[in-house]
C-alpha cells in the first residue's frame, strides 16, 4: 500500500464496500480513514459496513440522517459483468443510475454532500469497435450495452450537477490475485484455454492496486477533478495472459471464424457476441495517460504472477 500520513481525522463513505473492489479499498484505507461501507446484503462481518438498499429512497434518507458528514463518497454500485439485454435497461437504470441520484439527493438536503465524490465507471461506455484500436479520454463514447448505457448515463448526471467535485474512474477490466475472473474469460471457454488467431491481439488492464493508487491521488490532492482511463501503464497480449495463467493445452480458434460470428451478433443485434468477439479479435487499448501525468500506476500483471506464486 501506498505511504500516506495518518488522516484518521478524515472520513470516507464507499458504497459497494463488499464487492470485489469495495472490499479491497474498504480494508486498505480503513488503515489511514475513518471509513464507513455500505452493501446491499444482510451479512455484516465488518465494523462500519451497513446493510442499505440504495434504490429505497426512504431507507437512504434515514441512513444519511445518521451518518456523520464524509469528506470523501467513493460509488461502486453497479451490476458488475452482466450486460444484459436491451429490454432490460431499467432494471439497470434503477441500479446503475437511481442509486446515486438516491444518496446525492439525500446528502444534499441534508447538507452532508462530500467534497469530493469518486465514481466507478466503466471502459464499455466508449463502445469497442473492431475499426478502432485506442480510447482516449476524448474518444467519442458509443455505448451499445445497456450496462454501458446506464454507466454513461451516471457519468452525465453527475459531471452536470457535482463537475467541480467529481472524479469519474473508467476502469479497464479489473484483476488482482484473488480476482481473475476477467483473465479467465478471456482465456477459458469451458474449462478449456482457448486462443483467438495468433494471440497478439492487444488489450488494457488493471490492476486492482491502480484503482488504490488513482483514489489516494485524489484523496491526497494530487488529481485535478476530472473524468480518467485507469489502466495498467503497459499493455498486453492474449498470449500474455495465456501464459499468466500457464495454460499448457490451448484451443485454436480461426480469427475468420469469429468474424463470422460478429457479423452474426450484428444481424441478431446480439451485445454479448458483438461485445466479446470485437474484444478477442482486435486491439483494445485504453491508456491511462491522462491520469499518469499527476501519479504513478506502477501495478502490472508481472506483479500479481508473483503475487500469486508466493500464496
Amino acid at each position: 500500500m501506498l505511504k500516506i500520513s495518518h488522516q484518521k481525522n478524515k472520513s470516507i463513505l464507499i458504497t459497494g464496500a463488499n464487492g470485489n473492489i469495495g472490499s479491497f479499498l474498504y480494508n486498505r484505507l480503513s488503515e489511514d480513514y475513518t471509513v464507513i461501507g455500505t452493501r446491499f446484503s444482510q451479512s455484516n462481518n465488518q465494523k462500519n459496513l451497513n446493510q442499505l438498499d440504495l434504490s429505497d429512497s426512504s431507507a437512504v434518507d434515514l441512513f444519511v440522517q445518521e451518518t456523520e458528514l464524509c469528506d470523501t463518497l467513493i460509488f461502486l454500485v453497479g451490476l458488475a459483468h452482466k450486460k444484459g439485454k436491451g429490454q432490460e435497461i431499467d432494471c439497470f437504470r434503477v441500479i446503475n443510475v437511481q442509486t446515486l441520484k438516491n444518496i446525492l439527493t439525500k446528502l444534499k438536503v441534508h447538507n452532508k454532500v462530500p467534497k469530493k465524490i469518486i465514481f466507478a465507471s466503466t471502459i464499455s461506455i466508449y463502445g469497442e469497435r473492431l475499426q478502432k484500436n485506442t480510447y482516449s479520454e476524448n474518444t467519442k463514447t458509443f455505448p451499445f450495452s445497456p450496462y454501458a448505457i446506464t454507466k454513461l448515463e451516471t457519468e452525465e448526471y453527475l459531471l452536470n450537477n457535482y463537475g467541480t467535485q467529481s472524479w469519474v474512474l473508467r476502469l479497464a477490466p479489473v484483476y488482482a490475485p484473488k480476482f481473475l475472473l476477467n483473465i479467465q474469460r478471456r482465456t477459458k471457454m469451458g474449462g478449456m484455454s482457448y486462443r483467438v488467431g495468433k494471440g497478439t491481439a492487444k488489450l488494457s488492464l488493471c490492476n486492482m492496486k491502480n484503482i488504490e493508487s488513482a483514489v489516494e491521488g485524489i484523496l491526497n490532492n494530487k488529481v485535478p477533478a476530472g473524468v480518467y482511463n485507469i489502466s495498467d501503464e503497459i499493455d498486453y497480449t492474449y498470449n500474455d495472459l495465456l501464459k499468466h495463467v500457464n495454460a499448457e493445452w490451448i484451443i485454436p480458434i480461426p480469427t475468420l471464424f469469429m468474424k463470422g460470428l460478429y457479423g452474426l451478433g450484428k444481424l441478431m443485434n446480439n451485445v454479448f457476441l458483438k461485445e466479446n468477439v470485437t474484444k478477442l479479435v482486435s486491439d483494445n487499448i485504453f491508456p491511462s495517460d491522462k491520469i499518469s501525468k499527476y501519479i504513478s500506476l506502477t501495478a502490472t500483471l508481472d506483479g500479481c504472477k508473483v503475487l500469486l506464486n508466493q500464496r
